[in-house]
């Protein structure tokens, strides 16, 4: 079939049009039962297309962006399943795809699967990047802490304050990252970095509004901690190896610091109700097992 006839396709039907390439390429990368990861996975992909945050924009994104997102799952071996720590989630942006005769740009919504922080850990397992991490841990003003590098080593030293003073505010996050050969790395989302992304989220959504979760505080020390945490893990990885995730889907971790310029985004924007597209809150207490 070519890219003109997959246009033709309803939306609901493309999953079932990719099962034979889906299965196979999940069976050779995975050496699973790719049948059975078809049909959760469809129900998953076809629940997102028309009850998910983006189901609204994903009506008008291009058949071919839906089939490559949907492929992404057998590519990666990512599971759209919704649980404590989700690996993927399916969204849409509004993409330039060329200009008009007047030089005008022209925008159209693409359908992506998006990786979060914990995919992306279970992705460099797999590729042998790391063997693990370790809890991440939410460090505050009245906490003993020092992140610090030497000898080309980074080192966290730490002690938690306790009992911790009510309204104690919220000054760093770091993650001990565990290499396959039993060496570790540290990696500390502190305040200047959170302001950093929260810039960034107002500046995504044109400075009209900015994700709640980034608190109150200017300095962002009344952070959610959960969201936090996640944010930690999903950029733990920054001077690790690219991963290739194909075609169809993009790291979460990018979407946070490749921000387009003001000039590059539309007028009109829609985005979802909820601010899924700056992140999954998760849920994540200290006993939480990431290895």
């Amino acid at each position: 079939m070519q890219t003109t006839d997959i246009e033709k396709l309803p939306h609901t039907e493309i999953c079932d049009y990719a099962h034979d390439k889906f299965v196979q390429i999940y069976q050779q990368k995975f050496r699973e039962d790719g049948e059975a990861f078809f049909t959760e996975q469809k129900a998953f992909f076809i629940a997102e297309l028309t009850t998910g945050s983006y189901a609204g924009m994903l009506e008008q994104a291009s058949s071919f962006s839906i089939l490559n997102a949907f492929m992404s799952l057998a590519i990666n071996g990512l599971s759209l399943e919704k649980c404590f720590t989700t690996t993927c989630y399916l969204e849409c942006r509004s993409q330039c795809i060329g200009k008009n005769e007047k030089g005008g740009k022209i925008y159209a919504n693409i359908a992506v699967l998006t990786i979060t922080g914990y995919g992306e850990v279970l992705l460099r397992q797999r590729a042998r990047q790391i063997k693990g991490i370790d809890n991440p841990v939410v460090v505050y003003a009245c906490d003993d802490f020092r992140f610090m590098e030497r000898n080309g080593h980074k080192e966290v030293e730490y002690g938690k304050c306790i009992p911790r003073p009510a309204g104690a505010g919220i000054i760093a996050c770091y993650v001990k990252i565990i290499k396959p050969d039993g060496s570790y790395d540290y990696f500390c989302l502190d305040q200047d970095g959170m302001v950093r992304l929260k810039n960034y989220s107002a500046k995504f959504n044109n400075n009209k509004w900015c994700n709640s979760l980034y608190g109150q505080q200017p300095d962002c020390s009344d952070i959610d901690t959960g969201f936090l945490i996640s944010k930690t893990i999903k950029h733990a990885f920054k001077g690790y190896p690219k991963l290739s995730v194909g075609d169809g889907a993009a790291l979460e971790a990018d979407k946070d610091t490749d921000m387009p310029k003001e000039d590059d985004m539309p007028q009109q924007q829609t985005f979802a109700a909820q601010p899924a597209s700056d992140g999954v809150k998760v849920e994540a207490g200290e006993d939480t097992p990431f290895e």
